[in-house]
């Protein structure tokens, strides 16, 4: 009888392990929620996702592995997928941005976007932090004040690699799911389509929640990714 896989849970920029928190406790896979390391000088997709998966082998079996990337940490998937290599199950995308192929975060966002997240890091290259007002309209609007003004209290500073270095090409013919956010501000459901066509042949699915479904919508979230698990 073949073992579960493992639930890999990345969380996107500005939160970490913590966010996964409300919904581990949802989950009937075996999950581990892990710090994505790119808030240094220096910091690349590929050498955060080796780093990921030598944290990953310290706390898990050889087992099976479900890469749960949200947000930001969608430019780990070429990473992950060439270190975790026949242990990758499929990866599951929860509201994340998925670059052209071979290209970075930035150009996958619109040209507008991009020239203004360059020009933001060229005015704190030490690390970009948003105003608590726009953490609140963009990632926070379905939640709670008293989990919204968490998010924004514990909301951290990104540097710029994860976002301005190129992440690499996935394998063809990896299985994934998209979960689209239909509540998003922070990435739209216009834009969260235009990350799904760009990859091969995903499944699709549908979640009436914002940015940090996780938080808004535990029990729903966990749902999804238990059934995606089983597959």
């Amino acid at each position: 009888m073949m073992s579960e896989p493992t639930l890999l849970l990345l969380h996107g920029a500005g939160t970490g392990a913590w966010v996964w928190e409300r919904l581990a406790g949802k989950l009937a896979t075996p999950a581990v929620a892990l710090n994505v390391p790119g808030r240094v000088e220096g910091a690349t997709p590929g050498g955060c996702a080796i780093a990921i998966v030598s944290e990953l082998e310290r706390c898990t079996t050889n087992g099976e592995v479900v890469a749960v990337l949200h947000s930001l940490a969608g430019v780990l998937a070429p990473g992950l997928a060439l270190c975790l290599g026949p242990r990758l199950k499929r990866f599951v995308f929860v509201s994340a941005v998925i670059p052209p192929s071979g290209r970075a975060f930035v150009d996958g966002i619109g040209l507008m976007n991009k020239l203004l997240l360059r020009t933001f890091f060229k005015l704190k290259p030490r690390g970009l932090r948003h105003s608590p007002s726009m953490i609140r309209r963009s990632m926070c609007n379905d939640l709670d004040p008293k989990t919204a003004d968490e998010v924004i209290s514990r909301y951290a500073a990104e540097m710029p690699g994860l976002y301005l270095t190129a992440a690499g090409n996935c394998p063809a013919g990896l299985d994934s799911t998209y979960v689209k956010l239909l509540k998003d501000q922070s990435l739209p459901v216009r834009q969260q389509e235009a990350m799904i066509a760009r990859l091969d042949s995903p499944k699709v699915r549908a979640l009436e929640a914002g940015h940090l479904a996780m938080l808004s919508d535990p029990v729903g979230l966990a749902r999804i990714l238990d059934e995606e698990a089983r597959l």
